[in-house]
């Protein structure tokens, strides 16, 4: 076998791996990590190292993840934690890198296509079992529902929510049968979201991946159908689904209760770190405390203050945002949010593909407000490959010649 074609079986292998993994992101972190660390050795062996990395470096989402991971770098420096808990942080950040060797390789629309058509084909399957498991009241997975067979019901959710944007790209290239079986499929997945799962995450990531999406193809003169549209569903879903009704209701007591709760709840703790996060922010706002220095630095101050649940240590306070202001700083936030802004407007210069990338990442985007989407594994390998595969695009690259 010859030099380029073992280069080129090399590439293939790595994208699809790549393609397999960002598939079982949400459904298996063994499997996933296995597919990340082959599709690792693949691009290596390739030999297109370097010029993979020249056309993530060229695109303006590349640019900014580079940045926001040399700040976290940076932070290491200033934090007061030995070099493992650096090392350790520095590691559930991965998934930006991860997205980041995807953007120099999955620059061909056809590698882009092939992986939204084996997405949604899996999840319709995914959708389809999770469904009979609800309807013969199953659970398969330990503290959770019947009906949800991923990692949790907050990833499967979001899974599902990317499988609705894969099909609104589907509907536009499909015959006019295949679209009844494509808004039959619609159907399982917003039951899927709405009525199997418990996940607030997914009531929220919802309407605002459709609602953009659904504006991007086509466009603001539909703004006033698409609003009405999105809020006619979630009318529907509120009056109809008790599962919605339910994760409201405890969401609103939990909130009004944690003062006096004797145990934890999942909003009550929020709160709770929301607010002992936040004052230790504004005594360190610019640098933060470094990366790393979290579960160091809250622990002792939320132990001063309380004596029952409320002073338990703790890694993350469930908001990304929050998370990256105490250890980074204001800088590091403003840096983490540029990238956000950069990708999204790359993805808008992209459609559809693009479109779709930056769709989900809006959505994710405001789940994290509740959660650290972006670091835990479930969701952040999805969002890293949803994005990396989506969000690429074609560089030229100057030849060594013209470089001369």
């Amino acid at each position: 076998m010859s030099y380029a074609g073992f280069t080129e079986k090399s590439l293939m292998s790595c994208r699809i791996f790549a393609i397999i993994a960002g598939i079982c992101a949400p459904m298996s972190t063994a499997i996933t990590s296995v597919l990340s660390v082959l599709m690792l050795v693949a691009w290596l062996l390739s030999g297109e190292v370097s010029s993979s990395l020249k056309r993530a470096v060229a695109q303006p989402a590349g640019k900014m993840l580079l940045l926001f991971f040399a700040w976290l770098i940076i932070g290491t420096f200033y934090a007061p934690t030995p070099v493992g808990e650096k090392f350790t942080t520095l590691l559930s950040w991965k998934k930006l890198l991860y997205a980041f060797v995807l953007l120099g390789l999955f620059y061909r629309e056809s590698w882009q296509r092939w992986f939204i058509e084996s997405y949604f084909i899996v999840m319709l399957e995914g959708v389809i079992v999770s469904t009979v498991l609800w309807f013969i009241k199953l659970p398969i997975r330990y503290q959770e529902e019947a009906g949800i067979f991923m990692s949790n019901h907050s990833a499967q959710s979001l899974a599902f929510v990317a499988a609705i944007l894969c099909s609104l790209f589907l509907w536009q290239h499909v015959s006019s049968t295949k679209k009844w079986l494509l808004l039959a499929s619609i159907s399982l997945f917003l039951f899927n979201i709405f009525f199997i799962s418990a996940s607030r995450s997914g009531y929220i990531a919802l309407p605002i991946a459709l609602g953009f999406s659904l504006l991007c193809f086509y466009g603001y003169k539909k703004l006033p159908l698409i609003l009405t549209g999105i809020a006619a569903l979630l009318c529907v879903v509120l009056l109809t689904s008790s599962t919605v009704q339910q994760g409201i209701k405890l969401a609103v007591e939990q909130k009004m209760n944690y003062q006096v709760s004797e145990n934890p709840t999942s909003i009550g703790i929020r709160v709770i770190f929301a607010q002992n996060t936040w004052e230790l922010i504004q005594q360190q706002p610019v640098l933060g405390y470094g990366t790393s220095a979290f579960k160091t630095t809250y622990t002792p101050h939320a132990a001063k203050k309380y004596q029952d649940w409320r002073g338990d240590p703790a890694t993350d306070p469930h908001n990304q945002y929050l998370f990256i202001l105490l250890e980074n700083g204001v800088v590091g936030l403003l840096l983490f949010l540029a990238y956000i802004a950069t990708a999204v407007y790359q993805g808008l210069k992209q459609p559809p593909f693009g479109v779709m990338a930056a769709s989900f990442l809006l959505a994710i985007t405001a789940v994290s407000l509740f959660s650290s989407n972006f670091k835990t594994f479930p969701e952040g390998f999805l969002l890293a490959f949803f994005m990396g595969i989506l969000l690429a695009r074609q560089v030229v690259l100057p030849s060594k010649a013209a470089s001369e």
